[in-house]
């Protein structure tokens, strides 16, 4: 890969305590390591969910830990400065169970034992006596974990997004695609798909069965040559699970459409376990009407299934102007269905979308995927090494980049109010660093601090780039990745 810049970010002392700053909530929690922590400090922190069983109680901060074994655990924190109290709790943030809070247990520190089950997540929460504030240790004896793995979570998704193929998948119960029809008319080396109102030609004596069975293919060849957008064929490979190829080689028993999607040939698919070698279920049938090559589920049946399982549709291709047309009659979910298209190769999957929303105000379909603008990391947030990542995908008139790292996930998922629609925000910005779009990718590196303390914390990232005319905000962000900080 290609790396445009390199550029070396260090998080500081004040990043790193901002880091800490966030424990005074359970999802910001700090990692404790067996043996003594801290000193920590509850300065500046609030009072917290849920309400204290015990003592008179203000001015919170959150730990956690993972117990190595089933055991017995005693966290306390004797000899703090200051009078605090102490509670334990399993679980998650938003799942807490207490299991014990105390106060005064050494001195005016606090102190807890209790059983602990292997590998389960605690959470510790120690608060002032009566608001007070000031330092205090942590310590952890019994079974639980030395060490936290550094992990990577990627969030959201990049813009903008413009794939060449498209796919809905039906996993039931009903399909709201029967008795309409969609066109597909050449454009720009794609497709523009939109409603359309065209014959269903129902099949005719003259028609040709297709000696198709269970899971299989055969080749219907053409009188003369049909066009489509990326070449020519002479024939129609026709698949019994319901997909038209402009070439041999796909896979007949690939039924979903994220598998669809990355088949070698352009396929045009209403997919699903069809088997037209029932005794008496309908057939797959071939008839050229009207300059249309017409290919025809006609009252096919679901594997293994009856006549309530039949389904019947029509996939037309236009020898005069390569249009393409899809005509459903009555269709259902048995076995799932996937409806859609792809221009063969490996596909961007944009995921399912809602077809007969879509075609009402049409979409464009390119020659090829417009990726969107993709943040990936290549190593893990480890303390005291590099966190880096690549940013691929940029446009090649992208004027000014800009990596983004921030203490927390804001969440946005669409940024159209600002005029950046399918374009998220998944980390906020704290530290922004400028580079020079150019060539295939660009790469950044973020120094972790070998500050204990951040082990278990979170930090957050992206990439943005200015790229004139290309919305009306001018500008695109990738998706984000959050990295879990650890010691290895």
């Amino acid at each position: 890969m290609t790396i445009s810049s390199l550029r070396l970010l260090t998080i500081g002392a004040a990043f790193a305590a901002g880091a800490i700053a966030q424990n005074d909530a359970c999802s910001g929690a700090i990692a404790l390591l067996p043996g003594s922590n801290g000193p920590f400090s509850n300065v500046g922190s609030t009072l917290s969910a849920p309400a204290w069983p015990c003592g008179s109680i203000a001015n919170d901060v959150w730990f956690t830990f993972q117990a190595a074994a089933n055991g017995t655990v005693t966290v306390d924190t004797c000899g703090a400065s200051i009078d605090t109290v102490l509670q334990v709790f399993q679980g998650s943030c938003n799942s807490l169970v207490s299991i014990g809070c105390n106060d005064d247990g050494c001195g005016t520190a606090s102190t807890l034992t209790f059983p602990v089950v292997g590998y389960d997540v605690y959470k510790v929460r120690v608060a002032g006596y009566g608001g007070v504030t000031g330092s205090f240790p942590v310590r952890l004896q019994g079974p639980v974990i030395g060490s936290y793995q550094a992990y990577n979570v990627v969030n959201g998704l990049g813009c903008i997004r413009n794939p060449a193929s498209f796919y809905e998948q039906f996993p039931g119960p009903t399909v709201d695609l029967s008795n309409s029809s969609i066109t597909m008319i050449p454009s720009g080396g794609g497709y523009f798909v939109t409603q359309s109102t065209p014959t269903f030609h129902a099949p005719s004596a003259a028609a040709i069965v297709l000696p198709l069975g269970d899971d299989n293919s055969v080749s219907v060849p053409l009188a003369s040559p049909l066009a489509y957008p990326g070449g020519t064929t002479s024939v129609l490979d026709v698949c019994s699970n319901g997909f038209v190829a402009m070439a041999t080689g796909n896979s007949p028993t690939t039924l979903s459409g994220p598998g669809m999607i990355n088949q070698p040939a352009t396929a045009y698919f209403v997919t699903s376990d069809y088997d037209p070698s029932i005794l008496f279920g309908g057939r797959v049938k071939y008839e050229l009407v009207a300059g249309k090559h017409c290919v025809t589920w006609d009252g096919v049946w679901a594997f293994a299934g009856n006549a309530s399982t039949a389904r019947t549709f029509q996939i037309q291709f236009d020898t005069t102007n390569g249009n393409v047309h899809y005509v459903f009659q009555g269709l259902n979910t048995v076995n799932g269905l996937a409806v859609g298209y792809s221009p063969g190769g490996s596909s961007y999957d944009n995921g399912s979308m809602d077809i007969s929303a879509a075609v009402t105000s049409s979409f464009q379909l390119p020659a090829v995927d417009g990726l969107p603008l993709t943040v990936t990391p290549v190593t893990r947030p480890i303390v005291g090494g590099t966190w880096t990542m690549d940013v691929t995908n940029f446009p090649a008139t992208s004027a000014i980049g800009f990596d983004i790292i921030g203490l927390s996930d804001p969440g946005i998922d669409d940024l159209v109010a600002i005029g950046m629609p399918g374009c998220s925000l998944r980390s906020s910005l704290d530290v922004l660093s400028s580079w020079a779009p150019g060539g295939a990718a660009h790469s950044y590196s973020i120094g972790i601090p070998p500050i204990p303390a951040l082990i278990g914390q979170q930090i957050h990232t992206s990439s943005a780039v200015f790229v004139p005319g290309i919305n009306a905000f001018g500008a695109i962000t990738g998706n984000g990745v959050t990295g879990h900080m650890g010691d290895w």
